[in-house]
Parts: structure tokens; C-alpha cells; sequence
């Protein structure tokens, strides 16, 4: 991405700040929805403005957008930076509208098209002030240094945004300088549909853990990322049957 094209970029997300896209700042509400089959997983059941969410594991970039579609469907905007694999019809998949959506990324992997800390900086603080969510993959959070990640931190504090942030090839943590209040994992993952060498993905099984320093006890939840209809749902719990014995 050249200078110029950078540039025309920000002005666009400072644009759509101004025209009051994020609600974070002046929004009487302290929290934001979420889909129903997240909300046990949450302290009070909603994401807390102003918070940064860490969320690892084999499916954490489908849990990240999963709880940025809460949001997404009550009319909030979301960014998402730093995830070049993500497309935008994996994110409507899991329930984030596509009208209130902005993927922004790096032009390319070479060295010198690379954003350095001073770019990434400028980039998130436009999207910090620009949208109510923001899902930051590795490349983004690990792009700036902890010093920088800690001014941005306290900006979307003072916006009332939330920050989603990805762990490292879906496993890794957020790095000192995005301390998460609440982090999730999605391990244990079990694709079902597929068998030996046949058959169709129809779903991703996943047992998600919330912790952190707002929540004095762990949660617990197994969740479809994605269920076979594209969305998150709740496993349902499968009963165990037992055979009768003859009488007599």
C-alpha cells in the first residue's frame, strides 16, 4: 500500500468517526449485547466497553468474530486488522453484517511493505475512534511496540470501544502490551461431517474456557464454531442410553 493510498484510508475511518459510527464515547449503555450461546461465558453476560478480550486457541479467530457478531447485529460497526486470511464471507458466516464491516491489512508480506509500529499505530487509532469493535490478529497487535499497544489501550478505554484480540496462529497470547481483562479459548476442536477420505464439513465442535482478572472462576461452554448453518450454537448435551434388561 503506498503512502498516498495510506493515507486516503485513514481519512476514511476518521470520517466515519466523525460521523458518529462508534457510539463508544458518548453511549449511555457501559456494554454490548452478545449472542446468546456467548453470554454465559461473560462477566454480567455482555462485553464490557473499554475491555480487550483475548481469544486463543484452535478456533479463536471464529470465536473472536462470533463475539463481534453480537454487537454487529445490534447495529455496531467492526474493524477487523491484521488477519490477511480472513474474507468477508467467513465473518457474515458467523453473523457479522457486512454493511458495518472494514478489513484492513498490510498490501503485502515483503519487508518493505510491512507496517512498521508508527503505521499500525496510526491504523488502529483510526479504527479505535472509528468503530464500536475491533478484532486484532496477530500481525496488528504484534505490529506496535508494548509502549504504542498501551496508548491504544488507553484511547479505547476513553472511546468506550472494545478490543478483540487473536492470539498468534491461534494459540499464543495478546503480548504485554494488550493485558487482557477476559480471555477465552477454543480448544479440543472436532470437525463433524468428515469421515475417512469422504464427506463434507458441516460443523466445528469446540470447548471454549473464559477466564481472567474479572472473572473470579473459569466458565465453561461447548460450542459449535460454526454450526453446520454457519452460525455459533450450543452443543446440546448428548444422553447416554441405557438398555433395559427382560424382567423375569
Amino acid at each position: 500500500m503506498a503512502r498516498g493510498a495510506l493515507a486516503e484510508n485513514l481519512t476514511a475511518l476518521a470520517a466515519l468517526a466523525e460521523k458518529g459510527v462508534v457510539s463508544g464515547a458518548v453511549a449511555r449503555e457501559r456494554t454490548m449485547a452478545v449472542l446468546p450461546e456467548l453470554a454465559t461465558l461473560l462477566p454480567m453476560g455482555a462485553l464490557q466497553r473499554g475491555s480487550v478480550i483475548a481469544c486463543n486457541g484452535a478456533a479463536g479467530v471464529s470465536l473472536a468474530l462470533a463475539l463481534a457478531a453480537g454487537p454487529s447485529g445490534e447495529g455496531a460497526w467492526v474493524g477487523v486488522a491484521g488477519l490477511p486470511g480472513l474474507g468477508v464471507a467467513a465473518a457474515v458466516e458467523l453473523g457479522v453484517a457486512p454493511e458495518r464491516l472494514v478489513l484492513v491489512n498490510e498490501p503485502g508480506r515483503a519487508p518493505g511493505l510491512r507496517f512498521g509500529d508508527a503505521t499500525w499505530a496510526e491504523v488502529l487509532a483510526a479504527m479505535i475512534d472509528g468503530f464500536d469493535v475491533v478484532v486484532l490478529g496477530p500481525a496488528a497487535a504484534g505490529g506496535v511496540r508494548p509502549a504504542t499497544a498501551r496508548r491504544l489501550v488507553a484511547r479505547l478505554q476513553a472511546r468506550g470501544a472494545v478490543a478483540v484480540v487473536v492470539g498468534d496462529d491461534g494459540a499464543g497470547g495478546v503480548g504485554d502490551g494488550f493485558p487482557a481483562d477476559l480471555t477465552l479459548a477454543a480448544d479440543g476442536v472436532e470437525w463433524h461431517g468428515l469421515g475417512d477420505g469422504h464427506g463434507v464439513a458441516q460443523g466445528r465442535r469446540a470447548m471454549v474456557q473464559s477466564g481472567g482478572r474479572r472473572m473470579p472462576r473459569p466458565r465453561r461452554a461447548h460450542l459449535w464454531l460454526p454450526a453446520a448453518h454457519g452460525r455459533a450454537a450450543t452443543v446440546e448435551r448428548e444422553h447416554t442410553v441405557v438398555p433395559l434388561r427382560p424382567a423375569g
